[in-house]
Order: structure tokens, then C-alpha cells, then sequence
């Protein structure tokens, strides 16, 4: 079985796991389908807003889409709830990520 069919089985058995969804918007990242990748992190956002390595990878897929704002909008919200988690870390990992678009 390959890397995507494996991780969509495991969805399909742990439907609630972030962790899943995240990994399946990587693989469609590192297969070129940048579709799916967006849909999955989109719904990470949408049901799972505090998973906060969202952002950072959601973000860069927008910018290097030409979809600026949306990265911007993206790295922003990480920032804040990063911070909010106490997440130092992947919060500077947001904020140079939006230095680096100016």
C-alpha cells in the first residue's frame, strides 16, 4: 500500500485526528495536488483551529500560490494562537515567515 493510501485508511479509522488530516495535506503538498492539500487544511482550520502547525504550511502553499493576503491572513492567526498556546516556537517560525513577504 502506498504512503496516501495508507494515510486515508488511517483517517478513515480515526476520523478525529488532526494529526491525519495534517499528514495528508503534506502528502498532497509532496505529490504536486495542491487541491486536496488545500481542502484538508481547510478543514483543519475550520475544525481543528488550534492546531497551530496549520498555519505555517497552509500559509506557504497560499504564498507560493500568489495568494498573498491569504498567507498573510494565515501566518497572522498562527501567530495568535501559537501565543495563545504557548507555542514560542512555531509562533517565531509564523512571524518570520511574514517578515520574509515584506
Amino acid at each position: 500500500m502506498d504512503r496516501l493510501a495508507t494515510l486515508l485508511a488511517m483517517e478513515r479509522a480515526t476520523p478525529t485526528d488532526p494529526f491525519l488530516k495534517y499528514a495528508l495535506a503534506m502528502e498532497y503538498v509532496s505529490q504536486g495536488n495542491m487541491a486536496e492539500s488545500r481542502r484538508y487544511f481547510e478543514r483543519l482550520v475550520t475544525d481543528y483551529p488550534d492546531y497551530v502547525a496549520t498555519y505555517y504550511q497552509y500559509g506557504k502553499l497560499e504564498e507560493e500560490a500568489g495568494n498573498t493576503a491569504a498567507a498573510e491572513t494565515l501566518y497572522k492567526v498562527g501567530i495568535d494562537k501559537a501565543t495563545a498556546a504557548g507555542d514560542k516556537k512555531t509562533a517565531g517560525e509564523l512571524r518570520a515567515a511574514l517578515e520574509m513577504m515584506d
